[in-house]
């Protein structure tokens, strides 16, 4: 039967002409190298050699099936070489999943780094909601997610490992009437936390419950510069509101609600040093930021 072993045994013979030189490079003994040879000539359905005193000389069918021996030996090696890169996190695809704040503030420089690293992976980001990131990578279609952790600290499934916490504070356009002292209730929220968690932590502006709700900073604050909506915006990413956009910080609007930022895998996933090297990216990041 052609296997990679009688593959190998074949290509061996050949490259050394003797059945007893091809045995001891392969560490087998000289009777299983022939009686391998026997079955892999009978399988193939003709002699791949001849015999000249104690050399092996090609056949023509030996010479014309010895390429493809060859290249088949190259495909397991080239096999073996791609699963090493991936287990060592050179190559292969990484999805990583991104919370809003977290795209705007230490995504970029993350990749930055990953990428300055040499490494090859072919990094996939999945943008959205924290939420909805968190049970991505607890179904696995996720490797990594960087975003507020929300209860996943309480998942025994997952492993949550805390980033720098930061306050929230409030934008609004230039000539908003709440910079000249209307109370910024009376006015629509525009914010990234879903309306289920601002019921357990209601923010001070923008009445009972959102007006507008994105998992995307720059889709909210394109609509509060053209509205009179309230930004809600974690202290990280104001200042890149404020000069994109032309957004005014509400003064004196910090509250003691801060965003937990978290990276966040799968408890029981595979080992994987691709993931623990963006890891490594973030949190370096995160002690720049």
């Amino acid at each position: 039967m052609l296997t990679l072993r009688t593959a190998r045994l074949f290509v061996t013979a050949a490259e050394t002409a003797t059945l007893t030189a091809a045995a001891e490079q392969l560490h087998v003994s000289q009777p299983a190298a022939t009686k391998s040879l026997a079955q892999l000539e009978a399988e193939l359905g003709g002699p791949l050699f001849e015999r000249s005193g104690r050399k092996l000389v090609l056949t023509r069918m030996g010479e014309a099936l010895l390429p493809r021996a060859r290249a088949l030996l190259q495909q397991a090696n080239d096999l073996k070489a791609e699963a090493e890169r991936w287990r060592s996190g050179e190559d292969g695809v990484l999805n990583l999943g991104a919370g809003p704040s977290l795209t705007y503030r230490l995504l970029p420089e993350a990749v930055a780094r990953y990428y300055r690293a040499g490494r090859t992976v072919q990094l996939t980001i999945h943008a959205g909601a924290a939420g909805a990131l968190v049970e991505q990578v607890r179904r696995g279609a996720l490797d990594l997610v960087a975003a507020d952790m929300g209860e996943a600290d309480l998942d025994p499934s997952l492993t949550v490992h805390p980033l720098p916490e930061e306050s929230v504070a409030a934008l609004v356009r230039p000539g908003h009437p709440a910079l000249d002292g209307a109370s910024p209730k009376h006015f629509p929220l525009a914010t990234a936390t879903p309306p289920e968690r601002l019921t357990r932590q209601p923010l001070p502006w923008g009445g009972d419950r959102p007006g507008l709700v994105c998992d995307d900073y720059t889709v909210l604050a394109l609509a509060c510069a053209a509205s009179d909506h309230v930004l809600a915006a974690p202290r990280s990413v104001m200042d890149r509101l404020t000069a994109e956009h032309g957004l005014v910080p509400l003064p004196d609007s910090s509250v003691e609600i801060r965003l937990r930022p978290a990276l966040i895998y799968r408890a029981n996933a595979p080992h994987s040093a691709a993931r623990d090297d963006l890891f490594a990216c973030f949190e370096a990041a995160a002690r720049n930021a």
